[in-house]
């Protein structure tokens, strides 16, 4: 009797094990191989920012600042700005150098001293891939008509302090009463950090690097033990997060500290906490790429610098600080960084050399 043709169950169940386990070891390389892809986007949309910074210090003999400014005075007033128009981001002034030239026309000619940064304008809303990590992006940039993010803020500075305040250990400052050059960078551009990722926030997650939490007041000089200290075991915020619209990343035109500036205290993908999200936010770096962060120094070279990186002691505060020559002005401190070698790398004139981790 002739035999017939085909598989027996058991040779169909073997062939679908041994399919079920190539999947099963294929996809983890898969998605491997894309992070890769995307991280290499990440550092080369840092690098390409970090040479925007340094064509910009070229034409203008000055850093951009994180806030007021400078050189984009309003005829016939003496400030730069007028009201709150002094809040356009440092991102703002780099749109011609990151070949963004348009926009910039078109904020120069609609938007200086005539609207603001949390407007929903053709500015605001413009979506710029260049300042964007593809591993992040957050639930906001897929919508049309809505203020669109940056994964990208500026060193504000190793110390917290509002945004407006004009004192400044980092590169970008306060640009009416406070901007670097490049020989104001003692420590040395390819020892000082000049753009960090910080994850754009996701609205109603408890996620450390997604969400801000807020109850945390004013403490000028103060340690930041308290940010950490809101992180619970399985690695959520506990307590009052900050709602809608002020998370981090969220305006990228904006220069208030959660949406475009950065603060090299905490180690990279620790929380970020404040009184609320504009008001004393303590910003630290963050990214979805496993085990730490992208990061551009003023040199325009870019490093991986991982989460482990020391931070120095988080209980130790600057107002108690034995160099202070004024205890009522904690925000003057110089000399060493009080968080180690991050906090070394974020100053940019604090007298120390240290390597990169």
């Amino acid at each position: 009797m002739r035999k017939k043709k085909g598989f027996t169950l058991v040779e169909l169940l073997v062939v679908i094990a041994i399919i079920g386990i190539l999947v099963a070891l294929l996809l983890p390389a898969i998605q491997a191989a894309r992070e890769a892809a995307r991280r290499t986007q990440c550092v080369n949309n840092l690098k390409q920012l970090g040479l925007a910074v340094q064509n910009f210090h070229d034409t203008h003999k000055a850093f951009p600042t994180a806030s007021h400014q400078r050189l984009l005075a309003v005829p016939g007033t003496t400030n730069d700005f007028t009201g709150n128009r002094h809040r356009w981001s440092y991102l703002v002034v780099l749109l011609p150098f990151i070949e963004q030239g348009p926009l910039y026309d078109e904020f120069m000619a609609n938007h200086l001293a005539i609207t603001v940064p949390w407007g929903t304008d053709a500015l605001t809303t413009a979506k710029i891939p260049a300042i964007l990590c593809p591993s992040d992006g957050g639930a906001i940039g897929a919508q049309a008509n809505v203020r669109q993010p940056t994964s990208y803020h500026c060193n504000r500075g190793d110390y917290r302090l509002n945004y407006d305040w004009h004192e400044c250990r980092g590169v970008f400052g306060r640009g009416d009463q406070r901007y670097l050059t490049m020989s104001g960078i003692t420590d040395g551009t390819s020892n000082t950090m000049l753009i960090s990722e910080c994850v754009v926030g996701v609205q109603g997650s408890r996620r450390v690097t997604e969400a801000f939490a807020n109850g945390w007041g004013a403490d000028n000089g103060g340690p930041p033990a308290p940010c950490l200290a809101r992180v619970d075991a399985s690695g959520m915020l506990t307590g009052s997060l900050q709602g809608p619209d002020w998370l981090s990343g969220w305006r990228w035109a904006d220069s208030h500290s959660i949406y475009t500036q950065w603060h090299p205290v905490l180690p990279p993908n620790s929380p970020s906490c404040g009184n609320t999200g504009e008001d004393w936010a303590l910003m630290t770096a963050s990214s979805r790429h496993p085990g730490g962060v992208n990061v551009v120094f003023v040199d325009a070279s870019t490093h991986f610098i991982s989460d482990s990186v020391d931070a120095g002691d988080p209980t130790a505060a600057e107002r108690n600080s034995p160099l202070l020559v004024d205890p009522n002005r904690p925000q003057d401190y110089n000399g060493p960084s009080f968080r180690g070698v991050w906090g070394a790398l974020g100053s940019s004139r604090s007298g120390e050399s240290v390597q990169k981790p």
